[in-house]
């Protein structure tokens, strides 16, 4: 295999990020990564653990005279958001990632690189395989579905690890002087409704909003940035204030933790001069406010020719009433934590198909009794526009534990290796910690990671130069664990 990182280091770490990155892992595949792994841990003769949801565990001894340590545990998941380029050929399903080296900058050519969360994965192959190291008895977990709902950690139990401390490396970023202390809870809703047809009649209009940055639902859900749901709902609804609008088919957003930044769709209107102008109107105020946040965002709008079908005239009004009523972006701010988002909802698709309309949302927040209510709120409202609700992942946080040993350590450490003054923070994102610290009460967690950035789009990055320094300081860490 020819590697694109040649010339860089940690040249064999770097290895293990391209050989899992030529695995097809998108959330919900991870049963080829799961065995790879597996099948590698063995060849080591290492203990290895996988079960039916393709979790896996790795356990390596301690170093020689550190077998009276107690466990840690390293975690990171193999899944990745498979986004990609409209452009692009890209097949999550079959292809190896088209990675790429600029400037120091690994990226994947139109796609996600799977940094997130192939960082981790690269960092704990590099320590099981190395026993030049110093370290305390190490276990490695490597959960599946994390992307889509932290599905796999939910599937362990306790007696699964043996470990009561714990790095987790679903982490890094920008900014090298925080550490997540904490993290929020997520509840993911989906709305259905059986669609009632009738004949395509009147005059049709296509639109195609596209040229969103999107992003994660968490980092960047207080970025202000526009979401194509939400807008050609407010589109939709503008035009119908004017003329009759039915909806033929709307079609946008693929993942739930993912800001939706495109969408297409179909619609009948009875005066059609009207309708484009009032489409064009709304497009140009939707321009002009995202211009800072959103400077790339484009509607093309246009006639288009007569499909099959639209919806019922009542059933589509109440769908774009519906859609535009959905809370959406931050709903709270932390009064504790200043700049911390503490709830939001995201809607991640709006979907019409031949036998069901989907509507999906995924709540965050960081109290428990918040999200159980900001998840009633959405349930009353789809229960007046009459949709079924389903239930699908629903996990509380990780909360701060001002006591933490462990945190401690890395605080001193990283200030003595990098010169850097640690301060905590929480994330609005939904860490597997929250389900691990469920698991064990008494985990002592911390998180860290290389610099990059724009994750769960295809502008993925990763710092090269980074990833190698916080490889060596991992291995740092475990060593002074052991004195």
């Amino acid at each position: 295999m020819k590697y694109v990182t040649e010339g860089y280091e940690p040249k064999q770490i770097l290895q293990y990020f391209e050989d899992i990155a030529a695995i097809p892992r998108e959330s919900g595949n991870e049963a080829a990564v799961a065995q790879y792994l597996y099948d590698w841990g063995k060849n080591l003769g290492l203990y290895v653990w996988k079960d039916e949801y393709n979790n896996v565990i790795i356990r390596k001894p301690a170093s020689p005279g550190c077998e009276d340590l107690p466990y840690i545990m390293l975690q990171g998941h193999t899944d990745i958001v498979a986004v990609k380029l409209p452009e692009s050929n890209h097949n999550f399903d079959t292809d190896p990632l088209p990675l790429y080296v600029k400037d120091g900058i690994l990226r994947s050519n139109g796609t996600t690189l799977g940094a997130d969360n192939g960082n981790a994965v690269a960092y704990m192959m590099g320590i099981l395989s190395d026993n030049s190291l110093v370290h305390p008895p190490v276990e490695c977990v490597f959960t599946s579905g994390e992307e889509i709902g932290l599905q796999g950690a939910n599937k362990l139990t306790p007696d699964a690890f043996v470990s009561k401390r714990m790095i987790n490396m679903d982490a890094g970023g920008e900014d090298q002087s925080v550490t997540t202390v904490g993290c929020a809870g997520g509840l993911e809703q989906k709305m259905r409704q059986k669609p009632i047809w009738q004949p395509a009649k009147g005059n049709f209009i296509s639109l195609f909003i596209h040229g969103l940055q999107g992003g994660h639902s968490a980092g960047a859900i207080d970025k202000g940035r526009g979401n194509a749901g939400k807008l050609i709902a407010r589109i939709l609804n503008h035009v119908s204030l004017k003329t009759k609008v039915v909806v033929s088919t709307i079609n946008g957003g693929t993942k739930q933790n993912a800001i939706m930044s495109d969408v297409k769709a179909v619609v009948a209107v009875d005066d059609l001069d009207v309708a484009l102008k009032a489409i064009e109107k709304t497009v140009a105020d939707i321009k002009e406010e995202l211009r800072v946040t959103d400077p790339g965002f484009v509607c093309e709008f246009g006639p288009c020719a007569v499909p099959e079908k639209m919806l019922d005239d009542v059933q589509s009004k109440k769908l774009i009433q519906f859609v535009l009523a959905i809370p959406e972006g931050v709903r709270d701010m932390s009064f504790e934590i200043k700049g911390h988002v503490l709830n939001s909802n995201n809607l991640a698709a709006v979907q019409v198909w031949d036998d069901e309309i989907l509507v999906w949302t995924l709540g965050r927040s960081g109290d428990d009794t918040r999200q159980d209510a900001m998840g009633e709120e959405i349930r009353s409202l789809a229960d007046v526009f009459g949709y079924d609700v389903e239930i699908g992942a629903n996990f509380y946080g990780w909360k701060y534990n001002p006591n933490s040993k462990l945190r401690e350590i890395h605080t001193k450490l990283f200030k003595e290796r990098f010169d850097i003054d640690l301060h905590v923070e929480a994330t609005h994102g939904g860490l597997e910690c929250g389900v691990f610290w469920g698991l064990q009460p008494e985990m002592d967690i911390i998180c860290f990671g290389p610099v990059g950035g724009g994750a769960h789009t295809p502008e993925e990055w990763l710092d090269i130069k980074s990833f190698g320094e916080i490889y060596e300081y991992l291995k740092f860490f475990l060593e002074q664990l052991t004195k």
